[in-house]
């Protein structure tokens, strides 16, 4: 049998523990037996107070046998526990890979001290064998789209975790990036060459060519960097080269870079960042772009990732990295007005962050699987308790049968919103790059004033929340009026046979006098 999660290996199995457990003590105390007993009560009432004749109390005993007949196939069939169920016989399904054994999962190492094998009655264990098969076979017939809002989402996840490094990013920042772009603004040099092979918005990346080979040569640190060597024709001029310092202060061109050659001494500023990338990171990031990315050059990548943490950076500590996001008009302003502004831009960038794309999406995507298998847990647990009060109904039954399918379904409602949230993302996004790698406060002052973004947030909610919703909703209508009914064409029947033994009885008591008046 397949599940939907790793985790609903365990909370199925655990679950069916509890179901065990409540039967045992249910059967155990006599609670079970109850509806037998309500059973005998209703007949001989019925038979008691009735006006029928032999006919209709023959009629109420034979009610009464079908009522037990149908009450114990319940009790055989879909409640006592019979057939055993083990973690070890789950396995999760990646539509997109492979089949994994949830023991390999961290799960494991929590729940499996608590799980035992448990016993599942036949109908629930062949209600969940089906829905499982029905889910993964529809789920298969989708096919694996690239994992665009994932990838993006894993970009947005991105931080630089070594506090030297991003000090240093900030050092660099005062010392190199302010002040050339100021200096760019100001002069307005010819660069076009550059901006036709870059980028018009090259200016804006810290990293940018048009400085590394204008303003960087003629900028430097202004306090020395650790990992940098003390040089007397760069840094001479500031100390005392009998007390030299232990580090020297780099160019920028070279700080970034690693050297004025290029990496002569050592990773820069630039491969540093790079670094601070989760583990594997990259791999998943080229087999995105693989299709698409064809003529994408491996430094656009690149840049397009360092952009990326530092505007992360930058709207997670926006005082403390005020000047990762600072623009033209904010490096004229005094001091209060610039952390005002910086702020302000960091709790907008964090809110807009938070509402359109970022955590709250990662959170829907992970945490809904795992409320299906809680909520699955839940139902199978008070089962019991279900059967129960319904008397052993197989309409009961059915309707419980009916929710725990629908509930199996919801993944792949959920797989067809991420196939078509995948491609909407495609379809609006041509070049997909521009889309994992562009900021939220970027998209906020987008020509189209952040109208793409904003229309893929409504998409994506409608989809990962509203679509089970609706669905789970139309379903619950469509099987109300489907049992309303059958409850009207049963009870039609049992009119007219209540009526045909009225009838019958009648007639044998009139028949009755006539042979007593003779």
């Amino acid at each position: 049998m397949n599940v939907q999660h790793p985790l609903e290996a365990f909370t199925l199995v655990f679950a069916w523990m509890q179901y065990e457990t409540i039967w045992e003590i249910l059967t155990g105390t006599g609670i079970a037996y109850i509806p037998f007993l309500v059973f005998l009560v209703q007949a001989f009432s019925d038979a008691y107070t009735g006006m029928e004749a032999k006919a209709g109390a023959k009629r109420s005993v034979h009610a009464m046998e079908l009522r037990i007949i149908m009450a114990f196939s319940v009790v055989v069939l879909a409640a006592q526990p019979m057939i055993e169920l083990q973690t070890s016989v789950l396995e999760y399904e990646d539509p997109c890979g492979t089949n994994s054994d949830p023991a390999d999962t961290p799960y494991h190492d929590v729940f499996d001290n608590y799980i035992t094998p448990a016993q599942v009655p036949a109908w629930w264990y062949g209600t969940l064998a089906i829905g499982s098969g029905i889910t993964g076979a529809a789920i298969d017939g989708l096919g694996c789209p690239k994992d665009y809002v994932q990838t993006r989402l894993d970009f947005d996840r991105q931080r630089i975790n070594d506090e030297q490094v991003a000090a240093e990013v900030e050092q660099f920042v005062e010392d190199c990036f302010i002040p050339a772009r100021s200096r760019y603004q100001r002069e307005r040099p010819d660069v076009d060459p550059l901006l036709d092979d870059y980028g018009e918005d090259d200016p804006q990346y810290i990293g940018s060519y048009v400085y590394l080979n204008t303003y960087y040569q003629r900028y430097q640190a202004s306090k020395p960097v650790e990992g940098w060597d003390y040089e007397e024709q760069r840094s001479g001029a500031y100390y005392d080269d009998n007390h030299p310092p232990p580090h020297g202060r780099p160019y920028c061109h070279e700080w970034w870079t690693g050297n004025a050659d290029v990496g002569l001494d050592g990773p820069g500023l630039r491969e540093r960042i790079l670094e601070q990338m989760e583990p594997g990171f990259w791999d998943r990031l080229h087999e995105v772009w693989a299709d698409f990315a064809d003529g994408t050059e491996q430094y656009e990548v690149e840049d397009a990732m360092i952009q990326r943490i530092i505007q992360n950076e930058a709207s997670s500590a926006p005082i403390a990295s005020a000047d990762l996001v600072a623009t033209d008009e904010t490096a004229g302003q005094g001091l209060h007005e610039r952390v005002f502004s910086t702020v302000a831009v960091g709790l907008g960038t964090a809110w807009y962050d938070t509402v359109e794309h970022g955590p709250m999406m990662y959170t829907i995507r992970s945490a809904a699987p795992m409320i299906q298998s809680f909520l699955l847990m839940g139902i199978i647990m008070l089962l019991p308790f279900l059967l129960i009060i319904s008397l052993y109904s197989w309409q009961t039954v059915f309707v419980a049968t009916f929710g725990i399918v629908l509930i199996k379904v919801w993944d792949y409602l959920w797989s067809v919103s991420i196939w078509l949230e995948e491609n909407m993302v495609r379809a609006m996004h041509p070049d997909t790059l521009s889309y994992l790698a562009a900021s939220n406060v970027g998209n906020l002052l987008s020509p189209d004033g952040g109208t793409q973004g904003t229309m893929l947030m409504i998409i994506t909610g409608l989809l990962h929340i509203g679509l089970p919703l609706v669905f789970t909703t139309l379903m619950g209508w469509g099987g109300y009026k489907a049992l309303n009914q059958i409850n009207a064409a049963s009870s039609s029947t049992t009119g007219s046979v209540q009526n045909a033994g009225t009838r019958s009885g009648q007639g044998a008591i009139n028949e009755g006098r006539k042979q007593a008046n003779i």
